[in-house]
């Protein structure tokens, strides 16, 4: 599932585990070039380790997406990377599982882009290439998500132009749970295709996590 590792260029720092998510409207699918071409933006803006992956069911990794594989496949990474800190960066419904999976004490910060942009339907979803397991139902509505232990930091960049029926109860767990929150306008079909999150999650890594860098 690991298909890109940029090393880091400044030690101490949290190494980023990063999915740009699973569908693309202008490319035609989560490809691994569209994960190389973003996981090069994080690595040189962010100065750091950049782990990318997408995860099963998208791109080039084998099997079928299903919720509940796309948080074993998280917790997976997770687990494998452990002991070094890690800050997850996730677009569209990865960010949502990002939220959701468990979290070790090594996830010391949490960055959910565009949450709502892959809730679509199956048929919306095969034609731009991505493999969905025939049992589960998209889009997806069952998540269940409970930060009330999470120890880590949060920030949330959502569209402030567009919008999707909210079935997963974002805007919920917004109010709930305080994120650092920023809308962005005059936005393309997804975000990663801009560069305004990636300036955005530079500005917050240095404000929350670089001034003291983690140990690794």
């Amino acid at each position: 599932m690991i298909a890109t590792v940029k090393e880091s260029t400044t030690p101490g720092r949290p190494s980023l585990l990063f999915c740009p998510g699973i569908a693309d409207t202008d490319i035609g699918g989560s490809s691994d070039r569209v994960l190389q071409d973003s996981a090069e933006k994080l690595s040189f803006y962010c100065r750091t380790e950049v782990i990318g992956f997408n995860p099963h069911g998208v791109g080039d990794a084998d099997g079928v997406l299903a919720p509940d594989r796309l948080l074993s496949d998280l917790e997976s990474i997770a687990s494998f990377l452990a002991p070094r800190p890690l800050v997850m960066i996730g677009f569209g419904l990865v960010g949502i599982a990002m939220l959701a999976c468990r979290h070790e004490p090594e996830v010391v910060g949490i960055v959910t882009v565009d949450p709502l942009v892959d809730q679509q339907s199956d048929e919306e979803l095969s034609a731009m290439g991505v493999r969905l397991d025939p049992t589960c139902v998209f889009p997806v509505s069952d998540i269940p998500i409970h930060l009330d232990d999470y120890q880590g930091r949060w920030l949330a960049i959502v569209p402030g132009d567009r919008r999707r029926v909210d079935n997963l109860g974002f805007e919920q767990l917004v109010e709930t749970y305080q994120p650092e929150l920023h809308r962005i306008f005059a936005t393309p079909s997804r975000l990663h295709n801009d560069p305004r999150p990636y300036a955005l999650i530079l500005g917050w890594l240095e404000r929350e996590l670089w001034t003291n860098p983690v140990s690794t």
